[in-house]
């Protein structure tokens, strides 16, 4: 009996967790839709953005691990300094997040993003994670 009571506040937590997070990445995906909208970002509605984002931060997530943990582990590596890491760092996130925004905008319909959309708010994604790099300088 303890247990179940255990579970059930166990699973309450994790589903306002989770709300909490849709909720944050809502807020960013509206925000990032309307920036996206200067460049020529086409959709139907508020909730095909908000997909669009989710979907997209799904499919980007893996490459953006990888262009995090690439620049840094070379300038650990001492193979290249601070500011060609974060300049590395700055290229691959960019990439790895226009791919994944790009994949998405090839399967789902009810959104249109221009090329230079894409890159303009994958670039901007890239610079939010610049604190990354603060303390390795």
């Amino acid at each position: 009996m303890g247990s179940s009571k255990i579970d059930k506040e166990k699973f309450k937590i994790f589903a306002i967790c989770g709300m909490i997070f849709l909720l944050i990445l809502s807020i960013i995906a509206l925000i990032s839709g309307s920036i996206m909208k200067i460049f020529g970002f086409q959709y139907e509605s508020a909730g095909s953005i908000i997909l669009f984002f989710i979907i997209a931060t799904i499919m980007s997530f893996p490459l953006n691990l990888i262009a995090s943990a690439f620049p840094k582990a070379l300038l650990k590596l001492g193979k290249i300094n601070w500011r060609t890491a974060f300049i590395l760092y700055l290229v691959l996130d960019t990439v790895a997040t226009s791919f994944g925004l790009k994949i998405v905008d090839y399967y789902m319909p009810t959104v249109s993003a221009t090329s230079i959309s894409i890159i303009i708010i994958s670039l901007l994604f890239a610079f939010m994670g610049k604190d990354d790099f603060k303390d390795l300088n």
